[in-house]
Parts: C-alpha cells; sequence; structure tokens
C-alpha cells in the first residue's frame, strides 16, 4: 500500500508482563520502505552521509489513561502513525504500557529485561523505577547530540526545565524534558445540574463541601431511581490524581517545605493528619465509595459518565471533552470548572509549582540511531507542519483550514469518540502536553471557560521549596520512604489504613511518622537540609 510515497506495512506487537492487574496495550508499528529521496527532509544539522540511514524509532510510553491510546481501534491509529511519518520523515512506532501504578511495574520489567527501544519516557532519569540507570551507564549523555544535532531543542523548552535534576546529573544532560505546557493545569470539575438540582452553589469552604456530599448522597441527584449510588467525591487507587483535600490544609503529598531549619516532607507534618482525618470522615459519612482504595483509576472515566460521581480532581484541558460528553440518562448534564473548597486557614493548594517537566524521554545506550532520534525530536519542536498536527492532527479529518483559519470541531466523530484528540494532542506529541497549548486551546468551544480555569489553576499554585531536588541518596532502595501517594509507601499503606478505620487515626499517624523517620527518613531530611543551604547560597 503506497501512501504519500510511502510503502506502508504493518505489524503489531503486543509485550505481556506478569505486574498485577497489567493493562499493556500493544501499538501499531509503521514501518516505511523504500528509497531515502522519497521522503520528506527533516530539519537538523550534521553532515551527510551516502551511508543508508536508520529513520526507524521505537517509542516506549504509558497510555496515560487516555482513552483512545488504550482502547482506539488500530487502524485509526495507524492513520496518525502514518501522517506523523509522512511530515517528519520518520517511521515513528508506539508501545503502550499502562498508567500510574501498572506503568511503574511493567516499566520497571522493561529495564529488567534491558529490552528498551529508542526514546523512553520516564518521571526522572533517575527515577527509582530504574534506579541507578544513569550510573550504570543505561542511558546516553545527550548533550552532545543536542548541541550538534538539535539547536532548537534548547531554544524551544525553557531553562528552567533544563536545571531540573529529573533531567541532567553531574552537569550532563540525560533526558529530554516533555512539557506541561503551563504553570498549572489542575481543578476540580462538578456537576452543575447536581448542584442545581440540590440549589447550592459551588462549595468554598470544607463545611459547604460536606453539606453538598450530604445532598448528593440523600437525592436522585443523577435521576436513576436508585438510592445510594452516587458519591460527593470520586477516589481511586490513583489517590495522586485524586487528592483535591489535602491542599485545604495547607500542604501536599511529595512535596517538601523548610520547617524551624529543617526541609522536611509534608506527609509527616501535623496538618497531614488534619487532612486524613477530613478524607475519614468522608469515607465515614458514606460520600466517597467504601473500595475506593482498590477501584482502578481507569474506572473513573465510566463513572463519571454514568452521573455516579458528582465531584473530582482533573485538568483545565479536559473540560471540553468531559463537558460535551452525553452523560447516560442525563440529558442535562453540565460541568463546571472551581478551586477547591479553602480549609480551616483559608488554604486551598491544589498543585505544587514545577519545572513544568511533564515527563522525560531518554535514549538508552543501546540504541543504534540515537542522532536520527534527536534530530526528530528537533523537527517536532521546530517544524511548522508539527505545530499544527500535534495541535489539530489531520487536516481534513481532524479539521479544516478556510482562508487561512483553523476550523476545529472538538465533537466532531474524529476528534470526540474516545476523546480522540488527546491522541495527537497528547499521546503521541513528543514534546509537550499539547491539551495545554494555546494553539489547541483557543479553537475550542467555551475558550474563554478554559482560559480562566487555567488562571484558577495558577491561584491555587503551592511553593514548592523542593522543586530542584535531586533524588536523595538516604532514600536510595527504600520506595517505602516515597513522600506521596505511592503504592508500596508507608503513606499510601498508613493513609489507607487509617481513612478505612484499620488504624487509629491518633495512634496511627504517630506510628508512621516514627515509622518513616526511623526506617532512613530523618537521614532523608538531613539530606534535604543539606541540599537546600547549598543550592540557596548559590
Amino acid at each position: 500500500m503506497k501512501i504519500g510515497g510511502f510503502k506502508v506495512a504493518y505489524k503489531a506487537k503486543k509485550t505481556i508482563t506478569t505486574s498485577v492487574v497489567t493493562v499493556l496495550l500493544s501499538s501499531i508499528v509503521l514501518a516505511a520502505c523504500g528509497n531515502s529521496s522519497d521522503k520528506p527532509a527533516v530539519s537538523g544539522g550534521g553532515a551527510a552521509s551516502t551511508k543508508p540511514v536508520n529513520k526507524d524509532i521505537k517509542v516506549l510510553l504509558s497510555h496515560n489513561n487516555s482513552g483512545f491510546a488504550s482502547k482506539g481501534p488500530d487502524d485509526k491509529k495507524t492513520k496518525y502513525y502514518q501522517e506523523l511519518s509522512k511530515l517528519s520523515g520518520y517511521n515513528v512506532s508506539y508501545e503502550f504500557l499502562g498508567h500510574d501504578i501498572d506503568f511503574r511495574q511493567q516499566l520497571a520489567l522493561r529495564f529488567a529485561s534491558g529490552e528498551l527501544p529508542d526514546l523512553v519516557r520516564t518521571a526522572s532519569v533517575d527515577w527509582e523505577v530504574h534506579q541507578g540507570a544513569v550510573d550504570r551507564g543505561v542511558f546516553l549523555d545527550l548533550g552532545p547530540l543536542i548541541d550538534k544535532y538539535a539547536p532548537n531543542l534548547k531554544k524551544k523548552i525553557p531553562e528552567a526545565a533544563w536545571k531540573s535534576p529529573k533531567v541532567t546529573k553531574n552537569g550532563k544532560i540525560y533526558g529530554i524534558p516533555v512539557l506541561n505546557g503551563a504553570a498549572a493545569d489542575r481543578i476540580m470539575f462538578y456537576r452543575q445540574d447536581f448542584l442545581d438540582k440540590v440549589n447550592m452553589s459551588v462549595p468554598k469552604t470544607l463545611d459547604e463541601f460536606l453539606k453538598f456530599a450530604e445532598a448528593v448522597k440523600t437525592t436522585d441527584v443523577n435521576n436513576d431511581g436508585i438510592p445510594n449510588n452516587t458519591w460527593a467525591l470520586s477516589l481511586t487507587d490513583g489517590m495522586s490524581w485524586n487528592d483535591v483535600f489535602t491542599g485545604s490544609f495547607g500542604l501536599r503529598p511529595g512535596t517538601w517545605h523548610m520547617r524551624n531549619g529543617k526541609l522536611e516532607p509534608d506527609i509527616i507534618q501535623p496538618q497531614m493528619k488534619e487532612a486524613i482525618a477530613f478524607y475519614k470522615q468522608l469515607y465515614d459519612k458514606g460520600y466517597i465509595e467504601k473500595d475506593f482504595i482498590t477501584k482502578k483509576q481507569g474506572d473513573r472515566g465510566t463513572d463519571i459518565a454514568k452521573g455516579t460521581v458528582a465531584a473530582w480532581g482533573a485538568a483545565t484541558y479536559q473540560y471540553a471533552a468531559v463537558a460535551a460528553q452525553e452523560f447516560t440518562n442525563q440529558p442535562k448534564g453540565a460541568i463546571t470548572m472551581a478551586v477547591p473548597p479553602k480549609g480551616p486557614r483559608g488554604e486551598n493548594f491544589l498543585q505544587a509549582e514545577t519545572d513544568q517537566v511533564y515527563f522525560v524521554w531518554t535514549i538508552p545506550a543501546t540504541t543504534k540511531n540515537p542522532e536520527e532520534v534527536i534530530k526528530f525530536l528537533e523537527w517536532a519542536w521546530s517544524s511548522p507542519e508539527a505545530d499544527k498536527f500535534f495541535a489539530y492532527g489531520i487536516k481534513d479529518f481532524n479539521y479544516t483550514e478556510e482562508n487561512g483559519q483553523i476550523k476545529f470541531d472538538p465533537k466532531g466523530p474524529n476528534n470526540s469518540q474516545l476523546n480522540e484528540k488527546e491522541f495527537f494532542q497528547l499521546s503521541i506529541n513528543v514534546r509537550e502536553n499539547g491539551l495545554n497549548n494555546p494553539l489547541a486551546l483557543k479553537v475550542l468551544p467555551n475558550s474563554d471557560k478554559i482560559l480562566k480555569g487555567y488562571d484558577d489553576a495558577k491561584s491555587v499554585l503551592m511553593k514548592n521549596d523542593a522543586m530542584y531536588m535531586p533524588p536523595l541518596k538516604a532514600m536510595d532502595g527504600r520506595p517505602e520512604l516515597n513522600p506521596g501517594f505511592v503504592a508500596g509507601s508507608l503513606f499510601y499503606d498508613w493513609f489507607a489504613k487509617m481513612v478505612v478505620g484499620k488504624e487509629d487515626l491518633d495512634k496511627g499517624f504517630d506510628t508512621f511518622v516514627a515509622e518513616w523517620k526511623k526506617r532512613g527518613g530523618d537521614a532523608a531530611i538531613k539530606e534535604a537540609t543539606d541540599w537546600y543551604n547549598s543550592f540557596n547560597k548559590k
């Protein structure tokens, strides 16, 4: 089959892992054959060569809980791969692993097996999933390659991202940042029709949220005639995404702050016990599901569509898709974005400030054509064709253009089913979370609401004293010390036990803090404090 001068073949690749509840989705690999002269030119430096150039690039990443990436039809995915290949001149194939906990498990197995492709998604070059990979020479030093083949990468990607220890180590670049696209994008979504039915406004305080939660519990807000099947807040095993209330107590899991001369994680502060107590109250009163800790993050979309949840943590860029969807037997379903309710001290943080690194690309040392991978990324960041593709998809398929004006309908058949537009804006976008891209946002219906949502998200951004802190040696090989909602961490385990009542809140929290410190936390605090004092002297 020939498309745009390419001879195209397909093959399906499937990887099976032994992790619990593994969700591994096969990607369609596009292999383009033919003379190199048939392929579009690719931007990037480097001397011309008469040797055959390998333009196949294999990418390993998470499906990011995107409906189309995880469940979309393969023939449609292939259409996007073909277009990307036609525009870039590279035969790029994607293999999607699971999301959140599943992704960690599956990626760890891939590193253990040594079966790594040309471009690998990771949270950081020193992520605990592949601890010590840089020191073992698993990843290439990319600095010389970027300087030679991709000068625009350093111009397009902010310095703040390049300074991040997620990207660099020992003064060398081992990763290429993929950007968030916005300083902050976390927000809360409420079912506005549920609020209307119980005659309430968006809760501005935690007390108001509790009143709303009680009304949701005692009123058939989704009109299905079934009692007690609607929850005030969506919670799942992926708590790191769904946690919207710890910030109402002035802290966030995963964040560190200077307190009394020490850089300490928020999870061991007394205010965290207050936050856990609030979640326990939601649990005890039946405002959240009893099995939330085992409920999969991937099931949340179904719950939202069925109308069994009244509020949830979200990203602003999701508004257009969620607002446009049809809710089961709920024709008046509507969504409102809002900041979280304020807590006892007037705080309502939802996101800690970051280096704006969404995730990081690494190139394994086993890659046979690293310079071509770098040239492909240079094209992605530099080409006007890439700008349009990652914002709008395929011309006359996802969008049309009239007199130089883009016409993009997010409800269109090639954009809305399984939120298909996320595929080219997010899933296969190698440079950024394109759902935050102003090019994509400005053509959406209700763009004014979406842009206001970004402003609101930024207004509840929390200062992060440890934004650039590198991985702590005291925590090497100690995943249980992770100061966030991560499966297997002491905090996550104790949080769950205290919320569901398996451990007394007061005694349990004190026991957790003591155990965390004893098992290496005290050493981590000392190391973090030393880093902070040294870093801030510069």
